[in-house]
This record gives structure tokens, sequence and C-alpha cells, in this order.
């Protein structure tokens, strides 16, 4: 385990508390008149992908957990879990599809990922800030309403169901933020 300040978590960090791992969502500081400060940290717990809210004075020091990232590939699914390759080692790794719920619709083959590894588990797999993908279905658009900042539903081709904007087609590309789930 790696100690760390309280004043050094940051978005995405991996603590542990109480032997289980939690992944720190969003945070922030708050200090009453002539007190110590205080931290809120909004975190997951990466075993029942539970949201809580965790407050720890600000002189506290953490356990950090030792995370590995690595390089990998999305490869498939089948049915509840899905394949990742890492790109270094070739190992497959099977997850899931409870475990990464939040981010399936995302996925689609051969897309380049990072999982996170504690102790030989995957316990999270990041997504690259943005994903193009073809719209499958869609309504008919208007094709010169582009100055309308109107949207309509679309289906991609992992099946997620968006809003674009109203000049999109059947065909067309779209790129999608990952972290806001908007097109981007």
């Amino acid at each position: 385990m790696v100690k760390i300040d309280a004043s050094k978590v940051k978005k995405w960090t991996v603590l542990e508390m109480d032997g289980q791992l939690f992944v720190v969502l969003d945070l922030s500081f708050m200090q009453m008149q002539q007190r110590q400060g205080s931290y809120t940290y909004k975190v997951r717990n990466l075993a029942t992908n539970g949201v809580q809210n965790v407050t720890v004075k600000s002189w506290i020091t953490l356990d950090q957990a030792e995370i590995s990232t690595q390089n990998a590939v999305y490869l498939y699914n089948t049915g509840d879990t899905y394949s990742f390759m890492e790109n270094d080692t070739w190992e497959i790794h099977e997850i899931q599809a409870d475990t990464i719920e939040d981010i399936t619709g995302y996925l689609k083959d051969n897309l380049d990922v990072y999982l996170q590894i504690y102790n030989g588990n995957v316990i999270n797999v990041i997504l690259p800030s943005t994903i193009t993908y073809v719209i499958k279905d869609t309504v008919p658009g208007i094709k010169w309403n582009r100055a309308q900042s109107g949207t309509k539903p679309a289906t991609l081709e992992t099946g997620m169901e968006i809003q674009v904007p109203l000049h999109k087609e059947i065909g067309d590309t779209v790129t999608l933020n990952t972290l806001t789930g908007g097109v981007s």
C-alpha cells in the first residue's frame, strides 16, 4: 500500500478503505471558520458498484491501492462476459458485464482501452475520451437544418441509443465524448 495525503487525492484515484477498493468519482473541500478543513469524496465501491460519500479531515493519510494500468483491446462479448486482450502480453481477460455495465454501450470491436489491474484482477476499464461510431438507425433528417439546435434519437452500431443533431442520417458518423456521453 502507498500512503497518500487527503489533499493529494484526485479524481479516479483508487483508495483502499476497510479492506475494500473505492474509486474517487468527485471531490470537494470545505473549511469552516478557524477550523481544519475536510475533504468529501464521492466514491464508488469497485466490488458492489455502490456510490457513497466519504468525509475525511485534511491531515489524514489514506491508503492508495497499487493499480497497474495496461494497454488492451476489446475483442468481443459472449452474453454476460466481455473479452479484452493486453497488447503487451496477449493475455485475455474475461470481465463480467455487471462489473462494467456503465460502459458496455461504448464498446465496439478492436477498441483500444486501458485495463486497471489489482492483484491480478481487472477492476476497471478506461475508455478513450472520444470514440467515433456509425449511425445504424434514426428517423429521417431535415437536409438543410444545420443551424437548428434540435436533436433526434439515433441507434449506433453498438446498439446504444443517443441524441444526434437533426441533419444526421443513417450511415453518418458521430463522435461521442465518453466522459459526458454527449456528441462532441
